[in-house]
């Protein structure tokens, strides 16, 4: 190989090591922490309502088992499960069955 063939090879693998290393050093640091970040969770909310049982033209009820039946219901209209099937008959339980399980919440 010629000197200038030698020279353009060293300066290339240089120049490969350079961005490469500098990439490494930029990828290995942690982001900054935010507010967002140490911020405590916030409580547990329900999501709303994705189903109209009533077919009054709102949501009232929720498919908390993802089956497309629902198995909460929302009553009183303040956007919490008031019925529950937990025994997965798609009737609502009756009042003296066990409340329901907080319905978890999607990431």
């Amino acid at each position: 190989m010629s000197k200038s063939k030698k020279w353009v090879a060293i300066s290339f693998a240089t120049a490969i090591a350079a961005l490469s290393s500098g990439g490494a050093v930029n990828a290995q640091t942690p982001p900054a922490p935010t507010e967002k970040m140490t911020a405590p969770a916030p409580q547990s909310e329900v999501p709303p309502p994705t189903m109209d049982t009533n077919e009054d033209g709102k949501a009232d009820a929720w498919d908390r088992d993802a089956n497309s039946v629902p198995d909460a219901w929302d009553n009183d209209g303040d956007g919490k499960p008031d019925l529950f099937d937990n025994d997965g008959d798609g009737k609502p339980d009756d009042k003296s069955a066990n409340p329901a399980p907080k319905p978890e919440r999607q990431k």
